[in-house]
């Protein structure tokens, strides 16, 4: 192993005699709360939790389910997983029994880290307090895979997204944290849930450039301001549904956040609206956005000015080459729409599938996970929408996310998906789905109908809209679009 890299575990336990008396995590609970952990002890209880996990027989090459809410405890499970040599799968504790009981045959776990479920063999975290017993030494094993990331899919069917490769870390100058713009003494609020890639992988890499991380039991918009102004985070972490309900709030005028260097959003395309109120708010300087897939196969960045002189784009290149190809794999010209093509590294991405097949590997080492978009003649990216998603209603191309973030502007609408249903005259017909923050305070179709009008080509614009209770979400809080459609007749 080079000198220079280190396991988590090692960095960690480094950083730990250092600063052994300083928080690390805190996790804001819903009734206000918080529950935090020592860098000391965070050490204490990983090495008890990694040495019951090699009592249990995980070796490298295992996948350890993290099935757990948001919580302090997650993140020890997860330093615990690496410090056994195992590789951690972080899992929802909210998921269905029957979508688990797929996941988990996928993964074929020796052992579980929960706290509600029972079999077939468990680590419940509560078992591992500050008064339990520690190694004196635990011996250093190198996690690979990665980490392993359960995914419904568009299709709701789960897979596994497992990162390849050594889990092996530059500790002094970590290359992730510091593309990330993470400094050792920052403090990084991730108010998503920690079964998500974004809020997981952020996490991890803020603790192993030696900072420290804000946690929320729940996201909730009002407390979630409270918290920015009372721990003063200087790094956040967020996806523009929380972004959009955040500027909802009566406080957001007057709330202060100036704390705040750092402002990551990813994971979804963000309304424009939304992002120049970001923008307005924190400063072109603070507001990055970070287009990438779980699966690292590429990688663009953007700040606020540049996002102001390219308006729409998610970016330029990191580290990526990028190709837009159309359907018969030829490249199109720059400005026109085709399906996006990255290679990271100039190699093949660093990833397997377990449930479905592995992603299609063309032109030495290029992917695609099925984004529709273009290029201008700077190399700044722009999204259309998924392939599978995309409308072709009455000969013309239709992307639901640019009809999306029109209706997204309207105050009583929470969230909404866009879909192409069978249309006898125009073979689809564009067809919004909407939930409302109160359903008894539901927007009417004549309110959306006027601001699509005002925002839209009229060819764009919604054909019928359905006002629903709640939108059906995967474990990850993706709408499930294809579920949709498929319930709308296909």
């Amino acid at each position: 192993m080079p000198a220079d890299l280190k396991t988590p575990g090692e960095i960690l336990d480094r950083i730990s005699i250092q600063k052994p008396d300083e928080i690390v995590i805190t996790t804001i609970m819903r009734d206000g709360s918080d529950d935090a952990i020592t860098r000391q002890a965070l050490k204490h209880r990983s090495d008890t939790m990694g040495q019951a996990l090699r009592d249990a027989d995980v070796s490298p090459g295992d996948f350890v389910p993290i099935h757990l809410p948001t919580c302090t405890d997650f993140l020890v499970a997860t330093i615990a997983v690496f410090k056994a040599g195992g590789t951690p799968m972080p899992v929802s504790d909210r998921l269905p029994d029957s979508e688990l009981a797929q996941l988990l045959a996928l993964a074929e776990p020796k052992v579980i880290i929960s706290r509600t479920l029972s079999a077939p063999v468990v680590l419940n975290p509560a078992d591992f307090e500050a008064n339990a017993s520690c190694p004196s030494n635990l011996p250093i094993l190198i996690s690979n895979p990665i980490k392993a990331l359960a995914s419904g899919g568009s299709t709701g069917k789960p897979k596994l997204i497992i990162t390849t490769g050594d889990a092996l870390f530059h500790a002094d100058k970590p290359i992730i944290p510091m593309l990330m713009r993470f400094e050792p003494d920052d403090l990084k609020y991730s108010p998503g849930p920690l079964y998500h890639n974004g809020p997981f992988w952020f996490s991890v890499n803020m603790l192993l450039r030696g900072g420290r991380i804000l946690l929320n039991e729940r996201f909730n918009a009002a407390q979630c301001l409270h918290d920015i102004e009372a721990y003063r985070p200087t790094v956040l972490n967020l996806v523009p549904t929380m972004m959009q309900r955040l500027l909802r709030e009566d406080r957001w005028a007057e709330a202060d956040l100036s704390s705040v260097r750092v402002a990551w959003h990813l994971a979804a395309p963000c309304p424009a609206w939304a992002k120049e109120a970001f923008i307005e708010k924190l400063g072109e300087d603070v507001v990055l956005e970070l287009w990438a897939a779980t699966e690292g196969n590429g990688l663009t960045i953007i700040d606020g000015a540049q996002w102001r002189s390219h308006r729409g784009s998610v970016g330029r290149p990191v580290g990526t080459d990028i190709l837009i190809l159309d359907q018969d794999r030829h490249p199109m010209p720059t400005g026109e729409i085709g399906e996006i093509y990255t290679r990271m590294a100039q190699a093949a991405p660093p990833c397997e599938y377990r449930g479905t097949q592995n992603l299609e590997v063309i032109l030495d080492g290029f992917s695609s996970v099925g984004d529709m978009g273009w290029v201008d003649n700077e190399g700044y990216l722009y999204l259309a929408d998924r392939r599978t998603d995309l409308i072709i209603s009455g000969g013309a191309n239709i992307f639901p996310a640019e009809v999306e973030s029109v209706v997204t502007q309207h105050p009583k609408v929470k969230d909404v998906a866009v879909v192409g249903l069978k249309d006898d005259d125009l073979g689809r017909r564009v067809h919004a789905i909407v939930e409302s923050f109160d359903e008894a305070d539901a927007p009417t179709i004549e309110e959306l109908t006027s601001l699509c009008a005002d925002h839209l080509v009229k060819y764009k614009a919604p054909r019928s809209f359905e006002l629903v209770r709640a939108l059906p979400r995967n474990e990850a809080g993706k709408i499930r679009r294809s579920q949709l459609r498929e319930e709308r007749g296909g």
